[in-house]
Order: structure tokens, then C-alpha cells, then sequence
């Protein structure tokens, strides 16, 4: 069975079975939602589509997401249903021009499900990092030098709400009272997080992002 054939089954089958359900069910029960494809969530979320055409020469996000794709192990939910070339020649030509088809059948399909979102999020947009992906959308962040006191009232406002044990923000270290001390480590923390180079295509955006939204932003 060919790469394609196998994503198409790997990837599409789903919608194909489920149209026939659906006209079944629509005689019997009110009309479903309107599914939403992918790529416009994607797009809606901040993040850009990578242009999925073969071409010539590999492009170095391209590049950057194979050497990462193939850092995952077998077993993970997010690779696709294929296996890369092993070797010969134009190997990383050939992968790529994988992964573009199997992200231009996932990104163009309705599958609402959290893993096909994280892949397609993973594998299929620009690489950019949180604080990017945050100013796209116009979310502010608080500021957080410790010379900067004008967000002051809304980073105590989070104070009663920090929970170290769920999202915690690494490399701080959370003082018993004193709302001063509480506030500069947040600050410290969310610092720390929002200047990292962690791009989506790595297995810590997913946290990372969720960890800046709640912590981080105005």
C-alpha cells in the first residue's frame, strides 16, 4: 500500500464513514453543528500554515521539523502512519514531501479530536515560539521586570490562585508569605518562560503555552 493510499485511510477515513452516518441520523434528530476544518482552527489560534507544495529545495522550517519529527518515538500518537526513508537519495527531500502530504490531508480534514490538533499544531505550522504565537493574537503579557510596577495589582490578583502543583512556572521558588516576594517570583517565572526559544514543533509548547496563559497574561 502506497505512503498516500495509507494517510488517506490513516487520516480521511473517519469522514468518509461518518458522512454516511450522518444522513441517517439527521431523519431521526435535530441538525449537528457545523464542523469547523483544522486549518481554519489553526489559523483562528494564531498560528500560520506552512505551505505543504513539493518544491525544489527544502526550506529550513522544513528542516527544522523533520530533524524533531524524527526524535519521537514509534509508539507516540503524534506521527503519522508512516514510516520515513530510511536512507538513499534526496532522503530528506523525499520525508519532507511526507510530511507535507500527510499535513495537507490532516490540516484540510474536520477532525475534531485533541490529538489530530496537536499534530497538526506540531508538524504542520511556522514554527514559532509562545510569546510569538501570544502577540499574534494580541494578548498581552504582564510586565515583568522587577523595575516594572504597573501591572503590580493584576500579578497579586493571581497570587491566590497560583497552584505550584498544576502549570507551575519552573525556576522559582515559592516564598510562605509577603505579596512583594510572591509577585517577583512570578515575575521571575514568567520571565523565564515567555524569553524561551521553545518553538511549536517541540513536545514542551503545548505546556508552555498553556503554562504562560494562565500565569502570564494581562
Amino acid at each position: 500500500m502506497s505512503v498516500l493510499s495509507k494517510l488517506a485511510m490513516g487520516l480521511g477515513g473517519a469522514g468518509v464513514v461518518g458522512t454516511g452516518c450522518y444522513f441517517v441520523v439527521s431523519n431521526f434528530s435535530s441538525p449537528e453543528k457545523i464542523k469547523e476544518k483544522l486549518s481554519s482552527r489553526l489559523a483562528r489560534e494564531g498560528f500560520d500554515l506552512l505551505n505543504f507544495d513539493s518544491e525544489t529545495s527544502v526550506s529550513q522550517n522544513w528542516k527544522d521539523i523533520l530533524v524533531e519529527y524524527k526524535k519521537q518515538g514509534e509508539a507516540t500518537s503524534e506521527k503519522f502512519p508512516f514510516s520515513l526513508a530510511a536512507s538513499g537519495t534526496d532522503e530528506e527531500k523525499k520525508n519532507v514531501d511526507f510530511l507535507k502530504e500527510a499535513c495537507r490531508i490532516l490540516v484540510d480534514s474536520e477532525d475534531e479530536s485533541n490529538d489530530a490538533y496537536i499534530k497538526a499544531r506540531r508538524w504542520c505550522v511556522v514554527p514559532k515560539t509562545v510569546k510569538e504565537i501570544l502577540g499574534k493574537l494580541n494578548k498581552r503579557n504582564l510586565k515583568y521586570e522587577n523595575n516594572e510596577s504597573e501591572d503590580n495589582d493584576v500579578w497579586k490578583s493571581k497570587i491566590g490562585k497560583y497552584d505550584h502543583s498544576k502549570l507551575p512556572l519552573s525556576g522559582i521558588t515559592w516564598p510562605g508569605s509577603g505579596d512583594d516576594q510572591k509577585v517577583s517570583e512570578l515575575k521571575k517565572g514568567c520571565k523565564t518562560l515567555l524569553e524561551k526559544t521553545t518553538k511549536t514543533y517541540s513536545k514542551d509548547f503545548t505546556t508552555e503555552y498553556e503554562t504562560a496563559v494562565s500565569w502570564c497574561l494581562h
